[in-house]
């Protein structure tokens, strides 16, 4: 994420604006998106969005971030239309890690069967290679 200090994640959970905070990124609540977006599509600068909303940008090491932040948004947007920003669903419906196998519990042709795909995968990488060689 932004590697930010312990006081720096207290004051942007302190703001209403923000819903939560993971190791990786900031969560904005789905209004502060929906009237963020309605303001940049109007023409407002993106870090005078975030700093009406009283969302301390110098915490944020890319200067880009809240440009990057609206972009994103405006993309989901058009993607999903109004009230896209509702519903996070991230993660619903995911089946998550495929379960390995358990290779003692196979069969000799089961394993067969697995190498030769292997194999074919393998050759497959091989041609493509060749050919962007040739290119």
């Amino acid at each position: 994420m932004h590697n930010l200090s312990n006081y720096q994640k207290k004051k942007l959970l302190e703001n209403p604006n923000v819903k939560k905070l993971t190791e990786k990124s900031v969560v904005y609540s789905s209004k502060f998106k929906q009237k963020a977006l309605e303001s940049y599509l109007a023409g407002e600068n993106a870090k005078d969005i975030f700093l009406r909303a009283g969302i301390p940008i110098h915490y944020f090491n890319n200067s880009k971030y809240c440009q990057s932040c609206l972009k994103r948004w405006k993309i989901k947007f058009e993607k999903e239309g109004v009230g896209c920003f509702e519903n996070d669903l991230r993660g619903i419906g995911s089946s998550g890690r495929p379960k390995s196998e358990n290779l003692d519990e196979l069969t000799y042709e089961e394993l067969q069967a697995i190498v030769e795909v292997q194999r074919g995968v393998i050759q497959e990488l091989k041609k493509k290679k060749a050919l962007a060689k040739k290119k």
